[in-house]
């Protein structure tokens, strides 16, 4: 997995690329990341790069670790948006907004630019 944290106006930007098997250690890992921008943002956008992902590992996102970095960071991720997602992954997501806090939107894989531009939107613009 790589990640990249851009900030800008007291916003912290967060782009994931998972590998081709998207396993524990990558789901730990991210938890670190979005951990550590929750300690300086209140507000963050992540974006989950899945395109290259062909397989979830069972229990991966089962850690102590990864849920609980999910459960703190409800509030301050105000903007969600998934990138080639499997479809029962882009329902999910597409109805976060609808149970949590925040803006989600899934993206198809070739939709990676619109999925760039749209998390880095003023939160008023859609």
């Amino acid at each position: 997995m790589k990640s990249e944290l851009l900030h800008a106006d007291g916003t912290a930007y967060i782009a994931f690329v998972f590998d081709r098997r998207l396993d524990r250690a990558q789901v730990e890992e991210m938890a670190r990341v979005v951990d550590s921008a929750i300690a300086t943002h209140d507000d963050l956008r992540l974006l989950l790069d899945l395109r290259k992902t062909e397989e979830f590992a069972p229990g991966a996102f089962l850690s102590p670790q990864g849920l609980l970095a999910s459960f703190k960071s409800i509030v301050p991720v105000r903007r969600y948006a998934v990138v080639g997602a499997p479809r029962i992954a882009e329902l999910a997501v597409e109805n976060f907004g609808a149970i949590l806090p925040l803006e989600s939107h899934a993206f198809a894989a070739e939709e990676i630019e619109q999925a760039r531009i749209w998390i880095t939107r003023p939160l008023d613009q859609q």
